[in-house]
């Protein structure tokens, strides 16, 4: 469906949009990588910390990942 978008509401170029998207992916791959190396670095130590917040970094660099991966397909 085709719906009309109002003259005040700024839409960004496909050019912007694929940026947005790039960066996203990449911040995605970030959390990710530091959470993963928060989280053996813990583990290493010795000490069983609460995880509770490196697994939520991670889930949300696993969530950016597989959204804007997706999105920069199609």
């Amino acid at each position: 469906m085709n719906f009309p978008i109002p003259d005040f509401i700024s839409v960004p170029s496909a050019e912007i949009m694929q940026t947005i998207s790039i960066v996203s992916l990449i911040v995605g791959i970030c959390l990710v990588g530091a959470g993963l190396i928060f989280l053996f670095l813990n583990r290493k130590k010795g000490t069983e910390k609460k995880t509770t917040a490196l697994w939520i970094i991670i889930g949300v660099g696993v969530l950016l990942i597989v959204n804007h991966g997706i999105q920069l397909l199609f």
